[in-house]
């Protein structure tokens, strides 16, 4: 197990890009969201959460295929926010329903020491999706009878 002054791998990496990537278009697809609309969601959230605008960007461009976030970016992120990640809070208090998600934001809160908490007080939920499965990949399936 990692502690909080370890370094992170490349395996980390990839394992925060791919749980936030599913997260981000999970949530979308559950909430009838465009990738437009479900970034400024997102957007508005960070925000909230005060995250620095220049991040900001980095998030943004990292949830549209534009840039990949590096070790080195990571680093700086992990230590800019020493207790929580912003952007893991965001979408789990969005939307707390994405396994994949849960797993990655689980492993944050315990690589930085902080409280078991996937959901902020600070920000509202999206509304309940009525007649919605969901399955252990973390995509959206319809009911039967929809």
């Amino acid at each position: 197990m990692k502690t909080k002054t370890a370094t992170l791998s490349e395996t980390d990496r990839s394992f925060f890009i791919k749980g936030s990537m599913a997260g981000f278009k999970y949530i979308a697809k559950r909430h009838s969201l465009t990738p437009v609309q479900m970034w400024s969601e997102v957007e508005n959230g960070l925000k909230k959460v005060g995250m620095h605008i220049d991040d900001i960007a980095d998030v943004e461009l990292l949830v549209f295929g534009w840039k990949t976030l590096t070790l080195e970016m990571l680093e700086r992120y992990r230590w800019r926010y020493p207790n929580r990640c912003p952007l893991l809070d965001v979408l789990c208090t969005l939307d707390s329903t994405c396994e994949e998600l849960n797993k990655v934001q689980d492993w944050m809160l315990e690589l930085k020491g902080a409280k078991n908490r996937r959901r902020l007080d600070l920000l509202p939920a999206l509304p309940k999706v009525a007649a919605l499965r969901t399955s252990k990949y973390c995509c959206f399936t319809p009911d039967q009878q929809s």
